[in-house]
């Protein structure tokens, strides 16, 4: 609401503009000095607590032993039942040597303790009544227990560095119950160490390799009937030569199915080919009228010849081209006159082809009945393959499953019989040899004692002065009032215009004189829209605020020093602003303007004061507001300022309807009086009714830091 108001709704300019830089050191001094009996009584209480306890804490003696550990193989991550265990290196030495330090401060070793030396003896208080007297003693059944929570809290077992030595100390108010307990500390420690670390393994384990070698034996009887009844030696080579033994099976038999698939090929087409050829083939033919030392063809042919050539080289009617055809002529009629009859001869004989392809195909048939006895016989002997294969994998399952439990078995064997040996060795060696605890140094009584007062006095001035911090923090973060109008600025958004220390602003104060003339400086520089203020509010958060002491200075620094006509209008009850300024009520004098009666004040021909302002038309409620902003017109036509000083919104309501009239309101707040929730809710009434807020004015300022603190910062 702040963000949304903060421009003006009118569209005045605000003359500040509110700080959001964080508390400075000075402000930081003022809510000290502010609060300082809140912090005081905080920081009192826990330096008289630790004071309480300084004063009642006992002188107490401290008995201290030294104990060395040895590591070795009884401390590894696995027992002597399960191997020698792993090399302990230096790093897990350290995690061994705290866990020595945990079985000394355990529940057995402390109980056994306090029953050597007696509950009562050791904590007298336990038999004494409780809480200052008004408790019973604790009952005898708890006792012992409690004995033991008081004991462990008075014990100590610390690991010395990086070094395997334990350091076992014992605190008590007497220095010689003190080395008594530790002393019985550390025999208790040993004797309930060795009853942890010795175990007798040897029983477990032989009865253990007695299982094992009955196992053992049950598997190679197994082993044996299966490779019995299969018939291998080596199940492994056995499967590899069954499997090999069928593929060669399954390729020879791949190759004759390939060959009779050929030669039934062969037969088929050597049947079609036969089927197609002739029985008998034609020799030869003879045909010829040809007789024996006949030439005269041969002549014709050569005279042909000779006219060719003489056609083509001479005229027709070159005489030995006629001479040659002359020749042919006659040669031609003797042929003619020669001819006789044609004879013919001719032979036929078997086909040769039938008899090779007849013997051929007797051949196919033969050995393509020989394939398919040979196939047979190698499907036969495959599947007996296949079966001798099938049956080798299911003995070769049977058998790596009985060698795998077997080896498994006998490692599980040898390592038992290497356990057992080590267990018997270790038993009859724990016999002969010391333990692996070796005391240094056993307690003795201390001399010198220590107390823990100086150490809860110092904690009681350390948490005093925490807790004063946090009672001053506490008593202003819920504090409700305002100090400084910076905090004002923060929590309502609005700029401070001017602040007046306790008692201003008075008469005749050069400082609060300056503050005012800077206040109406602010108030007539300030626009809204275009136009200056020219009537604006004086409203109170609470009342008695010092809006009546703000008021008078304002009329008189507008009105005497800056020559203005102004108008006070006092909607108060009982006018005291009026009253304040010595108005005396003459009726002859008032002039009505704007519905409101006018009195001139004495002593200022420029100050104006409304009579009966509340109960005038301009401010009435039941009048419109159309109706009131015209006779506030008329107002500002006659009154250069008009100031209003309104009744706090909790008690009437006139302020209100006055912020939609005026060009501007300004809260007025008391410091350390004004709570922040009073004014945030004024301020949001004044912007929900339609009215702006110029920003604020504080009064009422007290200088809580000393002066001579003061000037220094």
């Amino acid at each position: 609401m702040v963000d949304q108001h903060a421009s003006m709704r009118l569209g005045a300019r605000p003359v500040a503009v509110p700080r959001s830089g964080g508390y400075t050191l000075r402000d930081v001094l003022i809510f000290v000095f502010y609060s300082w009996r809140t912090i005081v009584i905080a920081g009192l209480i826990p330096l008289l607590i630790g004071g309480a306890a300084a004063l009642v804490t006992k002188k107490e003696y401290t008995a201290k032993g030294l104990v060395l550990v040895l590591v070795s193989r009884e401390h590894a991550g696995t027992d002597k039942a399960t191997g020698e265990g792993p090399a302990v290196l230096s790093i897990e030495g350290l995690k061994l040597i705290e866990s020595e330090a945990e079985i000394i401060e355990s529940d057995a070793v402390l109980d056994e303790v306090v029953q050597a030396i007696g509950a009562e003896l050791l904590y007298p208080e336990l038999g004494r009544r409780r809480v200052l007297g008004l408790l019973g003693p604790l009952p005898a059944e708890e006792r012992p227990r409690k004995a033991i929570e008081l004991f462990r809290r008075d014990l100590g077992a610390e690991v010395q560095g990086d070094s395997n030595v334990i350091r076992i100390s014992f605190r008590h108010p007497d220095p010689q119950l003190a080395a008594a307990a530790a002393t019985a500390v550390i025999d208790a420690y040993r004797a309930r160490r060795k009853q942890v670390f010795d175990v007798v393994l040897t029983p477990f384990l032989r009865g253990e390799m007695q299982r094992f070698t009955a196992d053992l034996q049950g598997i190679d009887g197994q082993i044996r009937a299966i490779k019995l009844r299969f018939g291998v030696i080596d199940i492994d080579q056995d499967v590899i030569l069954g499997a090999n033994q069928a593929d060669t099976i399954l390729q020879r038999t791949r190759h004759i199915k390939e060959r009779r698939a050929t030669v039934r090929r062969e037969v088929v087409a050597g049947q079609a080919r036969l089927a197609a050829l002739p029985d008998k083939l034609f020799d030869f033919t003879e045909q010829t009228n040809v007789m024996a030392n006949d030439e005269d063809r041969n002549t014709l042919t050569r005279l042909l010849l000779e006219r060719d050539s003489l056609v083509r080289n001479y005229a027709p009617d070159y005489p030995p081209l006629v001479q040659v055809n002359e020749k042919i002529a006659r040669l031609r009629a003797q042929i003619v006159e020669k001819s006789k009859p044609l004879f013919n001869t001719g032979r036929t004989v078997r086909n040769p082809v039938v008899d090779f392809i007849t013997t051929h195909l007797m051949e196919l048939e033969i050995e393509n009945e020989a394939l398919d006895d040979q196939i047979a016989e190698l499907d036969r002997q495959y599947a007996d393959a296949i079966k001798r294969v099938d049956a080798l994998r299911d003995a070769q399952a049977s058998l790596h499953e009985l060698e795998r439990t077997r080896k498994v078995m006998e490692t599980i064997y040898s390592e038992y019989a290497m356990r057992t040996e080590a267990a018997r060795i270790d038993e009859e060696a724990l016999t002969s040899q010391p333990t692996n605890v070796r005391v240094i140094e056993m307690p003795t009584v201390p001399i010198t004692g220590t107390t823990l007062s100086w150490s809860f006095l110092a904690a009681g001035v350390f948490g005093s002065v925490l807790f004063g911090v946090a009672g001053g923090f506490a008593a202003n973060w819920n504090r409700q009032v305002f100090l400084l109008p910076g905090e004002a600025e923060k929590r309502l958004g609005l700029p401070g215009l001017a602040s007046f220390v306790v008692g201003a602003p008075k008469a005749g104060d050069p400082v609060s004189e300056g503050e005012l003339s800077h206040l109406a400086a602010q108030i007539i520089d300030a626009q809204v829209g275009e136009q200056p203020i020219r009537a604006f509010q004086l409203l109170a958060a609470h009342g008695n605020d010092g809006e009546v002491e703000v008021a008078q200075g304002l009329a008189d620094e507008f009105a005497s020093r800056r020559g203005l006509q102004v108008l006070l209008a006092d909607l108060s009850d009982g006018q005291v602003v009026a009253r304040a300024l010595g108005l005396r009520t003459a009726a002859a004098a008032t002039e009505e303007i704007g519905g409101l009666a006018v009195l001139p004040l004495p002593g200022s021909p420029n100050l104006f004061a409304a009579v009966a302002g509340a109960s005038a038309p301009l401010f009435e409620m039941r009048t419109s507001l159309r109706q009131a902003v015209g006779l506030m017109g008329e107002l500002r036509q006659r009154f250069d300022v008009i100031m209003v000083v309104a009744p706090p919104l909790a008690r009437n309501h006139l302020g209100r309807r006055t912020a939609a009239l005026v060009d501007a309101t300004i809260l007025v707040l008391r410091a350390e009086a004004t709570r922040g929730a009073a004014a945030a809710w004024t301020r949001d009434a004044i912007l929900d009714s339609g009215g702006d807020l110029l920003g604020f004015v504080m009064t009422g300022r007290r200088f809580h830091i000393p002066s001579r603190i003061y000037r220094w910062l």
